[in-house]
């Protein structure tokens, strides 16, 4: 009994202090590598033989309705669901088309999740918003898509990562690097109206959308994703304002003035970082282009070191737990 009762005042310990430190945003600079997973390769059926589902993880969001991560992959070739581990649930193709690539969503590199089971991915070099309703094992006609146009088309620098910025009600995107016809990295935030296929911030013929801060503030060459941590933090918490930018080998977290809050180093310097997203919990979940774990894709998983605060409850837990145990012994 008095290990029973020690067990369980360990779960109640940890978990105590585990929701005292999702209660506020640690700061990045409190993040740390807390498991690596590989992503596998899964042939969609019928069999497709020149596409694979995770030889090319480009982005990840998180669903809080389902509380699962989806997943761009392969050049533009699916959306794939998966738990938080990366163990694949299903998938929806996106099809074959007339673009340069051979797709229909030319070079797709963004992804977020808006609610009520829709996504909006952004096609790099289109630099287009593409609204669509997931559907699992079906195949995204363009038809069934609504798609308004942020800027000119460029080449394999233009829209690489997007977040939805419920502080707007609006979305928050990175332009990887400067390109061709006069393009310029960037982050910028717009409303989309995708019913009448507007932006207030963008448009066919722009070719540079107004930033959101100076974008050399954040000091990287390569802008490959965003997140705004208001997606998962309430205004009652300090820093909840602040979003998460992403390069090859780090994630930057940024002031909406553009002061720089933190910075984290992602593990395996060589690897070509993709897509970060976070969840409620406050883990964040990365995907890289060529695999931490292997020559695919994989999922790195961050979390927060618990501050001095957070181990003092918890030891608080325990040697009260203790107690009570001792107690109970001597009683008995």
């Amino acid at each position: 009994m008095l290990r029973l009762a020690l067990k369980a005042g360990a779960a109640t310990a940890l978990a105590t202090a585990s929701l005292a430190s999702q209660a506020q945003w640690a700061g990045l600079n409190n993040y740390t590598l807390m498991a690596s997973h590989a992503l596998p390769t899964l042939s969609p059926s019928p069999p497709t033989p020149t596409r694979s589902l995770q030889f090319e993880a480009s982005a990840v969001t998180w669903n809080k309705d389902t509380n699962t991560l989806f997943m761009l992959g392969d050049g533009g070739g699916f959306v794939m669901q998966t738990t938080l581990t990366g163990i694949p649930i299903d998938f929806m193709v996106l099809p074959a088309g007339a673009s340069p690539q051979g797709n229909e969503f030319y070079d797709p590199e963004g992804l977020a999740y808006i609610g009520g089971g829709k996504f909006v991915m952004t096609e790099e070099r289109y630099r287009t918003a593409v609204q669509f309703t997931y559907v699992a094992g079906s195949t995204l006609q363009r038809a069934q898509t609504q798609t308004v146009k942020l800027a000119t088309t460029v080449g394999n620098t233009g829209l690489e990562g997007i977040t939805a910025d419920p502080l707007t009600g609006g979305f928050i995107l990175v332009n990887q690097a400067g390109g061709n016809g006069g393009s310029l990295q960037n982050i910028f935030q717009t409303q989309v109206d995708f019913v009448a296929g507007s932006a207030s911030n963008g448009s066919a013929t722009a070719v540079n959308n107004t930033a959101l801060f100076p974008v050399a503030n954040i000091g990287y060459s390569n802008l490959n994703d965003v997140f705004a941590l208001a997606n998962v933090y309430g205004s009652n918490v300090l820093g909840y304002d602040n979003v998460l930018v992403m390069t090859l080998t780090g994630v930057r977290e940024m002031s909406r003035a553009g002061v720089v809050a933190g910075s984290l180093a992602l593990t395996g310097a060589s690897n070509q970082f993709e897509g970060l997203t976070m969840d409620a919990s406050g883990l964040l979940y990365v995907v890289s282009d060529n695999g931490d774990t292997g020559t695919l894709s994989s999922l790195l998983v961050y979390a927060p070191v618990p501050e001095p605060g957070s181990y003092a409850l918890m030891l608080a837990g325990l040697a009260a737990v203790a107690g009570v145990a001792r107690r109970r012994g001597r009683r008995a």
